[in-house]
């Protein structure tokens, strides 16, 4: 499944934002606190919504332009892509990639069913995902000018 979207932050605004909600995973699963450059090879447990427990690797973390994770379950394999291209100062385009990697042959055609049924939904998802990590700096800006201005009054 592969997912294109304009946001209207910066290439290094989204990935920062898209960083620290791994940064602020890693430490929830595990109690560590990773700073960017740790998280490249970097493998963790974690019991997912529906109570499955998975291992997340970390498999490439390039500043500003690509972050991939691989999401192994006891079934199968989610490799999943972000990545970000500036289209201005002030756009970038992210492309969300999701592939599912299955060893048997039943899984995989499974997998195949699943994928078309529900495809809709899962691209609809990640659309939202992105709306949302857009509006999540949005928000984070509007706050910081906020607190500017209102330390700036109490000075003047």
């Amino acid at each position: 499944m592969n997912v294109s979207q304009k946001l209207f932050i910066s290439q290094k605004e989204c990935f920062d934002a898209i960083i620290r909600s791994v940064i602020y995973d890693i430490k929830k699963s595990t109690g560590k606190a990773k700073q960017l450059r740790q998280l490249q090879g970097f493998s963790y447990q974690r019991t997912m919504a529906n109570g499955v427990r998975t291992t997340t690797t970390i498999s490439e973390v390039t500043p500003n332009e690509v972050y991939q994770f691989e999401t192994a379950t006891s079934v199968n394999k989610h490799i999943t892509t972000y990545s970000i291209v500036a289209t201005s100062e002030t756009t970038c385009e992210v492309t969300y990639n999701e592939k599912m990697e299955s060893d048997k042959t039943m899984r995989k055609l499974n997998d195949m069913i699943v994928g078309f049924l529900f495809g809709f939904f899962r691209k609809k998802r990640a659309r939202n995902l992105l709306r949302a990590i857009e509006q999540s700096v949005i928000n984070e800006s509007k706050a910081k000018k906020t607190k500017a201005e209102t330390e700036a009054k109490i000075e003047g």
